[in-house]
């Protein structure tokens, strides 16, 4: 599935718009397309920091398709770490 994802966002003071067109997997969107569009712009939005050079952002908005509004979602995700440590 298609989809356009746009970003709002805050870099210590400098608010940009970035709009794009992503891919996102037909099982997981017929499961939960909001979040498997989230998981997809979390990781543009992670790209978009480190090409910023990691610097402060806010993430004041996030949309797919111009009509869903999915900036909660994104707030929420977080990477996960394996823990393999053997303590």
């Amino acid at each position: 599935m298609r989809v356009i994802i746009e970003t709002k966002l805050n870099i210590e003071g400098i608010r940009g718009l970035s709009r794009g067109e992503f891919f996102v997997r037909d099982q997981e969107f017929k499961v939960d397309p909001n979040f498997a569009v989230a998981v997809v712009a979390y990781e543009w939005i992670q790209q978009q920091w480190r090409e910023s050079g990691c610097r402060d952002m806010i993430i004041e908005m996030v949309t797919w398709n111009e009509e869903n509004d999915i900036t909660e979602d994104v707030k929420q995700i977080r990477p996960v770490v394996k823990d393999d440590l053997p303590f």
